[in-house]
């Protein structure tokens, strides 16, 4: 759900009108003060609902205990003024716009392209130019061999980036934003719903990325796989067993690798933990 807060746009204050005057008496030179009011010089901030009537019988008040003459265009203090709701206004504080799923185009294109990988990694099994299977001491140092591949798969792909679907929902996010901010008080329900609108559709632009971009990475490192001989299902099973041909393996190692490198990691993490786990134990 993309949610959005006025207050997180805006501010915190962003209702609160804060007003300051230099109050000056404008009696003539030769007319004697009646009296003088102190203004303090931090005022409380303005509480709705409070009576006006009880502050004009304070500043009476202090006029008449401070009778003294003030000379004629000195300032006799600052006043100080804020007021804003206190509350939030109703229907004009939040706007939520449901979540919208990867785009149909990028879930298709990312199966084609793993298709793809697919086919390239059969023709070459199929005409005897893949490699054979490399077998590393143990399933170890295999994740670890895996989890530089898919590294350097990620940083081959980062240039094309830019490419990819969603590059203009960034920009679309912060031009309402934008137009948010410069209304400022004159902002409605609706320029609301355009930024939430606008953040709903930057997360389905990742989310669509996300697909095109595991798509490439499983059809680039399937191909990989297959012409360097890299097969994770033969590397863990060993030299004697053949269950699948090499070709599938390795569409499996090119989803492993194409999944990125965290998952790997978490693998690693896990087989590490178990390996010593079994050493530790007598």
């Amino acid at each position: 759900m993309a949610l959005v807060r006025r207050t997180n746009v805006l501010g915190p204050h962003s209702n609160r009108v804060v007003a300051a005057a230099s109050v000056t008496p404008a009696a003539p030179a030769d007319a004697p003060a009646i009296g003088r009011a102190h203004v303090p010089a931090q005022s409380a901030p303005f509480q709705p609902g409070a009576s006006t009537r009880s502050a004009s019988a304070e500043a009476t008040a202090d006029a008449a205990a401070d009778p003294g003459a003030a000379p004629a265009g000195e300032e006799v203090g600052v006043a100080i003024a804020a007021a804003g709701p206190a509350e939030p206004t109703p229907g004009g504080e939040a706007a939520a716009v449901p979540p919208q799923p990867a785009s149909v185009l990028s879930l298709v294109s990312a199966f084609l392209l793993v298709a793809a990988g697919g086919v390239g990694s059969w023709a070459l099994w199929h005409y005897k130019i893949n490699a054979q299977a490399i077998h590393l001491p143990d399933a170890t140092t295999f994740f670890a061999v895996l989890f530089a591949f898919a590294t350097a798969i990620e940083r081959i792909l980062e240039p094309f980036a830019r490419f990819l679907p969603g590059k203009h929902a960034r920009g679309e996010l912060e031009a309402a934003v934008a137009n948010l901010a410069n209304k400022y008080h004159d902002a409605t329900l609706d320029d609301l719903i355009q930024v939430a609108h606008a953040k709903s559709m930057l997360e389905k632009g990742r989310a669509s990325r996300g697909l095109v971009s595991w798509g490439i990475a499983t059809a680039v490192a399937t191909v990989a796989s297959s012409a360097g001989g890299l097969y994770l299902l033969h590397s863990i099973a060993g030299e004697s067993w053949d269950g699948i041909p090499v070709w599938i393996d390795a569409i499996v190692t090119g989803i492993v690798v194409g999944s990125g490198t965290k998952p790997l990691h978490d693998v690693i993490s896990k087989v590490q933990k178990n390996k010593e786990k079994s050493e530790d134990t007598p």
